[in-house]
């Protein structure tokens, strides 16, 4: 291959990157690096390319080479930044970025990505401080004008936020991640129709934009009045930092423990305190199971049903099953006046709902394989410890203890993955 021939190829296989033609332009890519392995532009692409078709270790292993070979070069480490981020190495994609930023202080697309990876950490403060700088280098960058709206949202300056939004529908108003994020901001807001206009309008500009699929799912399921209240708490919440997050729940449980150890010693407050106790569990139960459980209505809906991941329809499903056998166990309880044996066993169905509602949520495979694990092992200790319940008749069983600690385990172990993401 002679140098113009190189050089055509070279321009054809960054024409195809941006037409998002990604497989075509690997093969370019990788018949070129054969003949040059170290031209800077040629790894450039292969790395966006590889990062676009989600082959991050192959992406970390070119930037690697980058690095060593143009340690002057900023970009490499901005694009395993982006790597970094994908694994929720968050710290680690910080640091690279700062080295990206030493080295070009104008680079707007680092401090627009730094600003994102604050948001993902919820520091929404330092989050704002990113955005700003990015935009003070590019006033109309897209990905800069969404950070900073997100950045307001996080903070309660809804206002701030709605205009940062509206300016970036006026630099680019077919960007399918500004109508997401509007959507998402919207749903802050509780304005559910028109965040449902945006999230569709957002999926018709890309159907496979998965915070606008997200996003959708829970503007369908905020149209049943209960679930927007739940869906409103549970917002605020998801803006807490790690610390706060830990402190709400831990916070949560030892108010339960002393509301229980009041009623235990003042007969003449029961009335008043354990229907605090009541709302206070039901809080945390539906925490866990009351997304799966909607997530079962919209597979019934004809659109609902194709924004949901395949993992979320299968936790959904077992969530109705769990859901089915509770009920069907207290129908046969009381109707046929059976032993408390039965009652246990729709206890447990019932409880089972919050690991098969849960196991799928995190957003690392590595931790949705340790989840579902551990669900699997609690199940089946409570499927034997409910078959010994019944074939005993009587209300638990010699390993109710283990189903139990279990569950336990379990809810502990989830909020930590959760809270760690």
């Amino acid at each position: 291959m002679d140098n113009l021939e190189y050089l055509k190829q070279a321009s054809n296989a960054e024409l195809l990157i941006a037409q998002g033609k990604y497989d075509h332009a690997e093969s370019i890519l990788t018949r070129l690096m054969t003949v040059e392995m170290n031209d800077f532009d040629i790894l450039r692409m292969m790395t966006v390319v590889k990062i676009s078709l989600k082959k991050y270790k192959e992406a970390e292993d070119l930037c690697k080479i980058m690095i060593s070979t143009f340690p002057d070069e900023s970009f490499p480490f901005y694009l395993l930044a982006n790597v970094y981020s994908v694994d929720r190495k968050f710290n680690q994609s910080l640091e690279l970025l700062d080295t990206a930023i030493r080295i070009d202080p104008d680079g707007t697309h680092y401090h627009s990505l730094k600003a994102h990876i604050y948001i993902q950490q919820n520091e929404f403060a330092k989050a704002l401080e990113c955005a700003n700088n990015a935009l003070s280098m590019d006033a109309e960058d897209s990905d800069a004008l969404n950070a900073r709206a997100t950045a307001l949202v996080g903070l309660n300056r809804k206002d701030e936020a709605f205009e940062t939004i509206d300016k970036a529908l006026e630099t680019d108003p077919n960007n399918a991640g500004t109508h997401a994020n509007l959507g998402w901001s919207l749903l802050h807001k509780g304005d559910i129709e028109k965040a449902l206009n945006h999230f569709k309008i957002s999926l018709s500009i890309n159907p496979n934009d998965l915070y606008a699929q997200s996003g959708m799912q829970e503007a369908m399921k905020a149209k049943f009045p209960v679930y927007r209240y739940f869906l409103m708490a549970m917002l605020r919440i998801s803006n807490l930092t790690e610390n706060y997050k830990w402190g709400f729940m831990i916070g949560g449980y030892l108010l339960y423990k002393f509301l229980i150890n009041i009623a235990e010693k003042n007969p003449q407050l029961q009335a008043y305190v354990i229907p605090v106790i009541v709302l206070l569990v039901l809080f945390f139960i539906s925490s866990w199971i009351f997304s799966p459980l909607m997530n079962l209505y919209l597979l019934t809906n004809p659109f609902g049903k194709y924004t949901l991941t395949d993992h979320k329809k299968l936790s959904a499903r077992m969530v109705g099953v769990s859901l089915g056998f509770c009920l069907l166990f207290l129908l046969v309880y009381f109707i046929a006046r059976l032993n408390d044996s039965v009652l246990y066993a729709a206890l447990i169905s019932f409880v089972l709902m919050i690991p098969l509602g849960s196991m799928f949520n995190p957003y690392l495979e590595a931790n949705r394989k340790k989840l579902t694990t551990f669900s699997i092992v609690l199940v089946s200790v409570a499927v034997i410890d409910v078959i010994l319940s019944l074939s005993n008749g009587v209300f638990g069983s010699s390993i109710s203890f283990l189903t139990a600690l279990l569950f336990i385990g379990y809810q502990f172990y989830a909020n930590y993955v959760m809270i760690k993401e």
